[in-house]
């Protein structure tokens, strides 16, 4: 599978090198628009299966394979993460496969999804908490950037034991609320009840803190990504956190150009608020994994290793956008 991707790496980057540069984005192919995405790829190699042109778009309804299950895309398992401060406000407490970050304020703990279910929100979220000196009676908000269960799951457990408000859009509210929903493991812990909705542009600020939440369809249609300020040693930066990445319902044309759409509009407000740490609710996607190891190894005067500048955070959104566009060109000329 390893090799597969190279090549198929390789030979859109080929493609890329051979257009001109005067060629609107309106005038590429399915090919040479995957090639424009790809040119990121090497700040964000999570990010290439997007650009995959080739292969047919995962849908998540059909049932996966034993192997699937065991472990991510890529072929390899996720390895453990310990529960990390990464800024002086910012701390991950997730699993090696799926993200719970914390965000401390001087009124208390904003938490950014729940993990699977309630065993993994006691074994990672509470644990890593106490592990690193925070107190889960601090939590006042949870966060839901979706509504797949591997990020609300353990919601059950936070919300009984410590009452935080919980926060998902509109949309993603009335998803929930349906009796079917699009796919579930057996591994997803209960669904959250309506609590708090949120729209496009709306703020959550909890003391000094302000966090942007913008409404980013795609992954699905009520996908929350957020911007908020972090510090190094007291120096602030803007992250942006975004929150759904995989194409994981098939080939529906509206959809995907509505990811593409999202990401440029996101990109617009993470370039607005000089976001220049870019991070997402799967460490494996976003590079977290290996930058939380590089933060670990961190000397005293060397750069954090998440602040990777306004360009290249932008970057990553770029590459959403235009991978997703190709995606969605890609299934028009199939129909041509």
């Amino acid at each position: 599978m390893i090799m597969i991707r190279t090549i198929f790496v390789l030979f859109v980057l080929a493609c890329a090198t051979a257009l001109p540069v005067a060629v609107s984005a309106e005038n590429l192919t399915a090919h040479e628009m995957a090639a424009r995405g790809l040119e990121h790829a090497e700040d964000f190699p999570g990010l290439i299966s997007i650009c995959n042109i080739d292969e047919p778009i995962r849908d998540a309804a059909e049932k996966r394979s034993e192997g699937e299950k065991k472990q991510d895309r890529s072929g390899r398992r996720s390895e453990h993460l310990a529960p990390t401060q990464v800024f002086d406000n910012l701390y991950y407490v997730g699993t090696g496969g799926v993200a719970s970050w914390v965000l401390e304020t001087s009124e208390g703990l904003i938490i950014i999804d729940a993990l699977n279910n309630n065993a993994e929100a006691e074994k990672y979220i509470v644990d890593g908490l106490e592990t690193l000196g925070l107190d889960p009676n601090e939590l006042q908000y949870l966060v839901i950037t979706h509504g797949h269960g591997d990020h609300y799951g353990g919601q059950e457990l936070l919300v009984s034991r410590y009452q935080p408000k919980v926060v998902m859009s509109d949309i993603e509210w009335t998803i929930l609320e349906q009796p079917v929903l699009d796919f579930s493991s057996p591994r997803w812990g209960e669904r959250p009840k309506r609590d708090i909705s949120i729209n496009d542009g709306d703020t959550i600020t909890l003391g000094e803190t302000t966090v942007q939440l913008h409404v980013t369809p795609g992954h699905t249609p009520g996908t929350v990504s957020l911007i908020f300020p972090v510090y190094d040693n007291g120096e602030r930066h803007m992250a942006a956190l975004w929150g759904g990445t995989g194409l994981n319902y098939g080939p529906v044309e509206d959809r995907i150009q509505s990811y593409s759409e999202a990401a440029e509009r996101f990109r617009q407000e993470a370039k607005a608020a000089n976001v220049d740490v870019f991070i997402s609710n799967h460490p494996t996607r976003d590079g977290s994994a290996k930058r939380i190891k590089a933060l670990a190894e961190r000397q005293q005067g060397e750069k954090h290793p998440f602040v990777i500048g306004n360009g290249t955070a932008l970057g990553a959104l770029e590459m959403l956008r235009d991978c997703t566009q190709a995606q969605v060109l890609r299934i028009r000329e199939g129909n041509e």
